[in-house]
């Protein structure tokens, strides 16, 4: 084999090699965008799985029917509603099923990420509380300590996209996680 071919050789082996690692470290990055999330007691927005929104609440499987996402004119509270329940009435109250609450008092969610990294850390204005009653009761709101990673990803008239993941620091390691589209409602 002559010293051109050598290197020609040589430097294809190289291309291959190196191509190959590439590709490898692409799809290892894309894999982990939608691998299944486990509960934890810190997070950062890129934990946020590119999978559909699911969870535990009180050690069961919460399974959601219903999220919405409310504009209060008065208060100017914001609040995203996860629930098991569907209202009888689109944007309408949610009678029963267990329930899991985000508040923004006073304040706006627009398209941006919001990070409550652990449990310890505070977020002003912020408020996370879950229901496992159905008794929609905001009785111990602020009493479990959670953490949260908020991505709204697009807002309409009629709808808010995203992605979220909220951990509560109880006994059952409750949590949601996941891509999310709340109905609109104006109140």
């Amino acid at each position: 084999m002559n010293t051109r071919s050598l290197i020609a050789f040589l430097a294809a082996l190289s291309f291959m090699v190196f191509s190959c690692g590439k590709e490898d470290g692409n799809q290892k990055a894309i894999q982990k965008n939608d691998t299944e999330f486990t509960w934890r007691s810190e997070l950062k927005i890129t934990d946020i799985p590119d999978t559909p929104i699911k969870g535990l609440l009180g050690g069961k499987p919460f399974e959601f029917k219903y999220v919405n996402f409310e504009q209060w004119r008065g208060s100017g509270d914001n609040v995203i509603n996860f629930c098991e329940g569907v209202p009888n009435n689109p944007c309408g109250y949610v009678e029963g099923g267990r329930s899991i609450h985000l508040i923004h008092k006073a304040g706006s969610l627009d398209t941006n990420e919001v990070l409550k990294a652990s449990f310890d850390k505070s977020l002003d204005g912020y408020i996370a509380y879950y229901d496992t009653t159905g008794a929609s009761s905001e009785s111990g709101i602020g009493s479990i300590p959670w953490n949260c990673a908020l991505q709204i990803t697009s807002m309409t008239d009629k709808t808010v996209k995203g992605k979220i993941i909220i951990c509560f620091k109880d006994d059952k390691k409750s949590y949601i996680s996941g891509s999310f589209e709340a109905l609109r409602c104006y109140n």
